[in-house]
């Protein structure tokens, strides 16, 4: 096999589930000559197959429980298949559980050297490779100091610089990019960045959809352990997003899809399209969000100056973008038994994440009809200003002398 190259042939993994829990040794004697233990069998992946080449950057996309991690962890070595065949070729660097294996009371450098040997290098090389480890990580003032002093960014980032310093031909990235702040996230990523360039295997697991595209250029939705989709990255990113759209409908109190309003106008049909006329739910930068309406009156009467308006909320509620036809310098709209009316929205997407569509038809001091947080759509682009930023800090404390 070439280095770098993953296969995944007809995997099945069981967990075994117990349903009894032994408090005292009585109840464990029980257990095992009496009643026995009630256990149960969970299949986490379901005859999954793949193949993934050498120089390929691959995403795993999936919601919580759907295989991703498992994935990884078989890839890794860490579990073995129930069924099927799990074939890799070439070192391996896992970025799953960053710092598993670090003794608490050996030093920074001495875990490298340790984690090292395990890995097949000698101690010629791992002295060769502590100087980078230990400024990537921006620890060389603590690379002598026991891990168990340090804080968990510290942890953190020296697992992660380990890990990536190793040259692997295939990388295992689980949600592990949060490490430390925004200036050492940064650095995470232009390694990885760096491993796509060379030409090493990536394969990676986000629960964000504009990393996934950064980084990707092939994407696999796992769904109950079963490969649903395998294709380039927008494809089936798009694809999952739209087929999760609903569930953003819980994700906030505050954001409860309400409809209200006299009715005597009224939504009688509603669909979001791309600008080309195509259902949709997931947006690009530049992309047209197109809300397509059909309107109709109570009794076939005809109604003047309606204001047909939308507004755009994060899922917690709070109100992002909005507009109407009289806000616009539009028309009013002149409805008699029914017609038909779009919205067409191309938004400057500042901050890619999931939000909720609202809609409303008002005019004439009357609420006609509000459909309020009914609609979830995702816009995916690069986030441009961060969420926050400093305006002060201060730290105080004592000297810290370790005995």
């Amino acid at each position: 096999m070439r280095k770098g190259l993953i296969q995944f042939s007809d995997v099945c993994l069981d967990y075994r589930l117990y349903r009894d829990r032994s408090v005292s040794i009585m109840e464990t004697l029980m257990n095992v000559f009496g009643r026995g233990t009630s256990r149960d069998w969970f299949r986490a992946l379901d005859h999954a197959s793949f193949q993934i080449s050498p120089g390929e950057s691959v995403a795993l996309v999936g919601s919580n429980g759907a295989g991703k991690s498992t994935t990884l962890k078989l890839l890794a070595g860490i579990y073995s298949p129930t069924s099927g065949k799990v074939r890799t070729s070439g070192r391996i660097a896992s970025l799953l559980d960053l710092g598993v294996g670090f003794h608490p009371e050996l030093t920074g450098a001495e875990n490298v050297f340790l984690n090292g040997a395990l890995l097949g290098f000698d101690q010629k090389r791992m002295v060769e490779l502590i100087p980078g480890i230990a400024e990537f990580s921006m620890l060389e003032r603590f690379m002598d100091t026991p891990v168990k002093y340090y804080s968990s960014g510290m942890f953190m980032r020296l697992g992660f610089a380990l890990a990536t310093s190793v040259n692997p031909d295939i990388l295992l990235v689980d949600e592990v990019l949060a490490v430390g702040d925004a200036v050492f996230q940064a650095k995470c990523y232009d390694r990885i960045f760096g491993f796509r360039e060379s030409g090493k295997t990536i394969v990676f697991v986000s629960h964000d959809p504009e990393a996934v595209r950064r980084l990707c250029t092939r994407a696999i939705w796992l769904d109950s352990g079963r490969v649903r989709m395998d294709g380039p990255v927008d494809d089936v990113l798009g694809t999952y997003l739209d087929a999760n759209a609903g569930r953003l409908q819980n994700t906030a109190a505050s954001a409860t899809p309400r409809e209200w309003g006299n009715r005597e106008v009224f939504f009688s049909r509603v669909t979001l399209t791309d600008g080309n006329g195509v259902p949709a739910r997931t947006f690009r930068q530049g992309d047209t969000l197109k809300v397509n309406t059909l309107i109709e009156t109570r009794e076939g009467r005809e109604v003047k100056n309606i204001i047909l308006g939308f507004s755009l909320h994060r899922p917690d509620g709070e109100t992002v973008l909005a507009s109407n036809n009289l806000e616009n310098g539009e028309s009013l709209l002149t409805i008699s038994g029914k017609g038909e009316a779009s919205i067409s929205i191309t938004p400057e997407i500042i901050e890619p994440g999931n939000f909720l569509l609202s809609i409303s038809l008002t005019g004439n001091d009357t609420d006609y009809h509000w459909q309020d947080h009914f609609y979830p759509v995702s816009l995916l682009g690069t986030r441009q200003i961060p969420p926050l930023r400093m305006s002060s800090l201060t730290i105080a404390g004592g000297l810290i002398e370790w005995a």
